[in-house]
């Protein structure tokens, strides 16, 4: 219902005008990835809507049929898997003018294989995945909005992998601490130490070590 009465305000704000419903910052966050002049920004502000969720709500889960895509407009989001022991495994963060595309939607149209989940209270905008793809028939420039979008979500991914290997777990918590994309201290340390492969006290012994090494 909190949800529901959301989406409704915001089409109402839309309709009447009293909104600018992209915010200057994100667009020119999405101007910068693309060297072609975006100009149809009434396209996609006709094509979205704005969710509020509340500090643990999901914006969808496992198996959920999730036809959306979002971008965060205030807030921090986790992705994560449950294992074979039911433990919850996060595997991202996605934080303010991050982007919420589920990779099973885009490419295999089928139930997402993750969940994604709000760890503060938060604001999303939403366009149904089907009136993108219309947009991106229609106006380039979206397609290649979209296209930087998974590439950038591509190299995260890869990176994160290659961490893993090439890293151990302090100089994996070093680098989260040095992202610029990731405010570590917004992020509970469950879910950093989870998403590190490490126990909480191991998370919190190297917190300390760091801290007195500096």
């Amino acid at each position: 219902m909190y949800v529901r009465k959301n989406i409704i305000a915001a089409k109402l704000c839309k309709t009447e005008g009293f909104m600018a419903l992209i915010s200057d910052q994100l667009r020119s966050h999405m101007q910068s990835m693309v060297s072609s002049p975006i100009e149809n920004w009434q396209g996609l502000e006709d094509i979205t809507n704005i969710k509020n969720l509340r500090k643990g709500e999901h914006y969808f889960q496992h198996f959920d049929s999730c036809d959306e895509v979002a971008i965060v407009s205030s807030g921090l989001f986790r992705f994560y898997l449950i294992d074979q022991e039911g433990e919850e495994k996060t595997y991202s963060f996605i934080q303010e003018k991050g982007f919420i595309v589920d990779f099973f939607l885009t490419w295999e149209n089928a139930p997402s294989m993750v969940s994604c989940q709000a760890i503060e209270d938060s604001t999303v905008y939403t366009i149904k995945y089907s009136a993108l793809v219309e947009l991106m028939e229609k106006d380039r420039v979206w397609s290649d909005v979209y296209r930087e979008i998974l590439r950038r979500a591509y190299m995260s991914k890869t990176k994160r992998e290659i961490e893993f290997v090439l890293h151990n777990a302090k100089e994996r918590l070093k680098r989260c601490m040095r992202s610029k994309h990731l405010d570590v201290s917004r992020v509970p340390k469950t879910y950093l130490a989870s998403y590190l492969g490490i126990a909480p006290p191991s998370l919190s012994r190297l917190l300390r070590e760091i801290k007195e090494s500096n």
